[in-house]
């Protein structure tokens, strides 16, 4: 299990891929790209440094979704500062 820096999370190629096809992209892609970004994740990673990792194997990919992931990313940041 690797855990992330900013709030202890544990990492799930699961949930990456999920996060991946909610930004538009296909299951084949999000698989890819979470198959790619995986072999990079290491324990204490920040969510910021792991994200910026998923946009740049995304922009390969799919560049309408890495926009739409980065955007995503982006206002669910903000609202959770809200709270």
């Amino acid at each position: 299990m690797v855990k992330l820096e900013k709030r202890g999370d544990t990492f799930r190629v699961e949930k990456l891929e999920a996060s991946i096809v909610n930004a538009g992209a296909s299951s084949e892609t999000a698989k890819k790209v979470a198959g790619s970004v995986v072999k990079t994740v290491c324990e204490g990673m920040s969510t910021l440094e792991l994200r910026n990792r998923v946009v740049a194997e995304l922009e390969k990919a799919d560049p309408k979704a890495a926009a739409t992931y980065k955007s995503y990313k982006k206002s669910s940041k903000k609202s959770s500062k809200k709270k």
